[in-house]
């Protein structure tokens, strides 16, 4: 019977439940995979100068049999033994906790450099995300608070850190009070919206905190848009901050 994945990770990944690899498998999968690639590849290569340059008298039908079974060979190792990527949340997952979120754990997914960017309009900068986040946090919330590529350089142009100062997921964490294993940067040119909305898809239990209402993305993940839950948007009124649909613990109020 087939064990239903329990984390983030063996949800998304690749693998035969029945046959479960062990680390020294994988090693030896992927050095016979880069063997037996650089071998055909090497070979096909190989016989074609051959062919061309060298004997260019050998019979053209030989060469229209043999050249495609080599490269028929290599795209069954190419694909049987490549194997594919794996799932963008977790191959971009730099610090490596997306891996072990657990399916069954509540989960307050961040658009951060949303929420920061609000907060930096209304003169907060980082507090209105920090206090929500520590609030989240004390109800019982798993927190993933995904970032765009530039907030090191927004935050730096904001005043938060001297600009010479090297870029750091430490100065995110005190900046905005996260725990290291909180934090996600997604890579540079792309948008961290997609990030949030795949992490929604494959928690059952978790809601945005964004206000951003990724209409772009309506279509294409309407399964997750489905209800008004799914997102919680964030109102800062005067020195009060509020999570729109949700009642925190306490009130925010900022000095």
């Amino acid at each position: 019977m087939t064990k239903a994945p329990t984390t983030l990770g063996e949800k998304l990944a690749s693998f035969d439940a029945h046959a479960p690899q062990s680390n020294t498998f994988k090693w030896l999968r992927k050095a016979v995979y880069l063997l037996l690639n650089f071998i055909l590849l090497t070979s096909i290569s190989a016989l074609l100068l051959w062919w061309i340059v060298l004997r260019p008298d050998i019979d053209p039908t030989v060469m229209l049999i043999v050249l495609p079974a080599l490269i028929a060979a290599w795209l069954l190792v190419y694909y049987g033994f490549g194997g594919r990527e794996p799932h963008a949340l977790l191959a971009n997952d730099r610090l490596g906790f997306m891996h072990d979120l657990r399916l069954d754990a509540k989960t307050a997914i961040f658009d951060g450099s949303n929420i920061y960017h609000l907060g930096h309009e209304h003169g907060f900068d980082a507090r209105p995300l920090g206090e929500i986040v520590n609030q989240l946090r004390d109800h019982g919330y798993r927190i993933v608070c995904f970032f765009d590529a530039n907030i090191f350089y927004t935050l730096s142009e904001h005043g938060a850190f001297p600009s010479h100062q090297a870029h750091s997921v430490t100065l995110l964490e005190d900046i905005f009070g996260l725990e290291r294993d909180e934090i996600y940067v997604v890579p540079s040119g792309v948008q961290a919206d997609k990030y949030v909305l795949e992490s929604l898809k494959h928690l059952p239990i978790s809601f945005a905190i964004s206000n951003d209402q990724y209409r772009d993305y309506s279509k294409e993940y309407s399964s997750v848009m489905k209800d008004s839950h799914w997102r919680k948007g964030v109102m800062i009124s005067k020195n009060k901050v509020e999570l729109l649909g949700y009642r925190l613990p306490s009130p925010i109020h900022l000095n």
